[in-house]
């Protein structure tokens, strides 16, 4: 009876061994739990993309998502290979890790140095959900390579885990109030005029719907004070003149071999304008953003910190 009885305690310890590798290597991969995608794993990874890592603020995925900041991610895999090879790193993964740890490093052609550290304020990402990330971006045209994507662990820097003092302006406003400014539509300028935010307002230029989550107080103080500084990919403005001497200054709305399309600002007000080939006689892309440049003299300064926190509100 005893050896029996030490049998049976041997083989439940034996199984309660293999289920405790069982336990812990699921949740290494991401496979587990059934509620939610945890660890470092492309399920858990696509989960941080659309949401806490909000990188579908600024790319979209072939036609998931609307945004324009970044390169579209589709077939991302194959294209950093190619790119990672121009730059004479060793592999694609290497190319991801290192877009990710400095985003200055590998700005893509046509677009601006306006990606932030993901790993900083105010997205806050944990080693772990960057390679996370990692891996889904591995699968937008390829495999993912859990094992290798564990390999760079210590390139990623690690959030520090303190709570960032949130950033407050020169005086005192009221983000209440930065909201009325920046829908007020009888005013002479109004954001909303150009900018979408929470699928309110007109898409002329990029849609500010959780910029808060993505980008810092210098960044938008300075997008609103020096427009031309930085033009966001897909709202260039182009300078355009007709066979009939007319000069147009618009946003390129369309372009393709049977007509052109402009947004032009027609004394506050936004209008688009058609020309066909046989109507221009001269078509070049300027370095002015169709933004005003002199909001500093359009909004008092209350008004202008008042618009800034509240678009720092927008998570």
């Amino acid at each position: 009876m005893k050896s029996f009885l030490k049998a049976v305690a041997f083989s439940l310890s034996i199984i309660g061994f293999f289920a405790f590798v069982c336990i812990y290597v699921t949740g290494l991969s991401g496979g587990g739990g059934g509620g939610g995608a945890t660890g470092v794993s492309p399920e858990a990874g696509e989960k941080i993309y659309w949401g806490d890592g909000q990188c579908h603020t600024c790319h979209s995925i072939g036609t998931s998502g609307s945004a324009t900041r970044g390169p579209n991610q589709e077939g991302l895999a194959s294209r950093a290979a190619e790119r990672a090879k121009a730059a004479g790193l060793a592999s694609s993964l290497e190319y991801l890790v290192e877009s990710i740890v400095n985003p200055a490093a590998f700005v893509v052609e046509g677009y601006d140095n306006i990606m932030p550290k993901v790993y900083d304020a105010p997205i806050m990402l944990s080693r772990e959900q960057i390679l996370a990330v990692i891996s889904y971006l591995q699968t937008l045209g390829g495999e993912p390579d859990i094992e290798a994507v564990a390999k760079f662990a210590e390139r990623i820097p690690e959030a520090s885990g303190e709570e960032v003092a949130p950033w407050v302006p020169p005086i005192d406003v009221d983000i209440k109030e930065g909201e009325l400014v920046f829908f007020d539509e009888s005013r002479g300028v109004t954001c909303s005029k150009c900018h979408v935010l929470n699928g309110k307002g007109s898409q002329v230029g990029p849609d500010l719907t959780g910029i808060g989550a993505v980008q810092t107080p210098q960044y938008l103080i300075e997008s609103v004070l020096k427009p031309s500084e930085i033009i966001v990919k897909g709202f260039e403005t182009m300078y355009l003149m007709t066979t009939e001497g007319m000069a147009y200054n618009g946003l390129l709305v369309s372009q393709d071999e049977e007509e052109i399309v402009l947004m032009v600002d027609e004394d506050g007000v936004m209008e688009e304008y058609v020309f066909y080939p046989e109507e221009i006689a001269q078509m070049q892309k300027q370095d002015v953003s169709i933004m005003p440049g002199n909001f500093r003299d359009m909004l008092t300064t209350k008004e202008f910190y008042g618009v800034i926190m509240f678009l720092l509100s927008q998570k």
